[in-house]
C-alpha cells in the first residue's frame, strides 16, 4: 500500500492554497491601494490632487466576480469539512479553477492593459499587482485540487476493482 492510502485524511493541499490565496485577495481588495487617481473638481482639466483607491472602490463590475471567486474558494473548503463524516466528496476543483482563471484574466487586463478610468486613474499601485498574483494563486490551487481529486478517484476505482477480484471470505474452499 502507498503512504497516501494509509493516511486517514485525503490530501487537500490544492484547496488550502486556493483558500489561502482567496483570503489574501479579500484583504488586498480592501486594505491596499490599487490605483492612483487624480481628482477632477468641477470639470477642471487636471487639479493635481492625487488620491488612491482600493479594488472595491475602483473596480465596480469586476469586484463582484472577485468576491464570488473568494466565496467559492472558501466554500469549497467548508463544504469538504462538512462532508468528512459521510465520506463522499463533491468535486469543487473545476469551479474554483474556472472562476479563478476568469477573475485572473479579467483582473490582469484591468491592471496591466486597460486601467479602469483612463481619464482619472494615473497608475496601478502595489495592491493591484498583488491582487493579480492572488487570483493566479487561486487558479494554481484549484488546478492542484483537480489533480488531487483525479488521483483520489483513480485510487478508489482501483481499490474497487481489486476488491471485486478477490475471493470473498464466505466462498467455499
Amino acid at each position: 500500500m502507498s503512504p497516501e492510502s494509509d493516511s486517514p485524511r485525503p490530501r487537500r493541499e490544492g484547496e488550502l492554497i486556493s483558500a489561502g490565496c482567496a483570503l489574501l485577495l479579500l484583504v488586498i481588495m480592501f486594505a491596499l491601494e490599487w490605483y492612483g487617481a487624480v481628482g477632477l473638481p468641477h470639470g477642471a482639466e487636471r487639479s493635481g490632487i492625487t488620491s488612491a483607491a482600493n479594488a472595491w472602490q475602483e473596480l465596480t463590475g469586476l469586484r463582484w466576480l472577485m468576491l464570488l471567486t473568494v466565496l467559492v474558494a472558501l466554500g469549497a473548503v467548508i463544504l469538504h469539512i462538512t462532508q468528512r463524516s459521510h465520506g463522499a466528496q463533491t468535486d469543487t476543483g473545476l469551479a474554483v479553477t474556472a472562476l479563478g482563471a476568469l477573475s485572473a484574466i479579467l483582473l490582469a487586463n484591468r491592471v496591466l492593459v486597460d486601467l479602469p478610468a483612463p481619464s482619472s486613474v494615473v497608475d496601478a499601485k502595489l495592491g493591484a499587482y498583488l491582487g493579480v498574483l492572488a487570483t493566479i494563486g487561486i487558479v494554481i490551487g484549484g488546478y492542484q485540487s483537480i489533480r488531487e481529486e483525479s488521483a483520489r478517484n483513480a485510487l478508489l476505482s482501483s481499490e474497487r476493482r481489486i476488491g471485486s477480484a478477490l475471493p470473498s471470505p464466505t466462498s467455499s474452499r
